[in-house]
């Protein structure tokens, strides 16, 4: 196993198994193509990835970014939630507030025509 190959592998949570992501295996191939260097085949999947299984970007973080992503999306609503209900409370506070004042107001004037 070359020195590149062992620097690209990335060793997952307990949880998950170790894998060896195919980002980094495309970046080492087009380099040595662009560079007009062969890069090294190996069929022997058996020796050269001992523990670790070839998965994608997606399947190897896409899990815990959805996961983030609902949280904060339901969190986001629910904050979301609570903010508008405080607002309409404080709002239909002061709308009954000055209903009163305007009430007032309004007692005062009729007992200042029937005098």
């Amino acid at each position: 196993m070359d020195k590149l190959t062992r620097l690209y592998r990335v060793r997952q949570p307990f949880c998950m198994p170790a894998t060896n992501i195919k980002v980094a295996q495309r970046f080492y191939s087009a380099s040595h193509q662009a560079s007009g260097q062969q890069e090294p085949q190996s069929n022997d999947k058996k020796d050269s990835h001992q523990g670790f299984e070839e998965i994608g970007v997606l399947k190897a973080y896409g899990k815990p970014v959805a996961t983030i992503f609902l949280w904060s999306a339901l969190t986001y609503m629910a904050l979301q939630a609570v903010w508008s209900k405080l607002y309409f409370d404080e709002v239909r506070l002061e709308t009954e507030a000055k209903i009163d004042d305007l009430k007032e107001e309004l007692d005062k004037l009729e007992q200042n025509h029937k005098r």
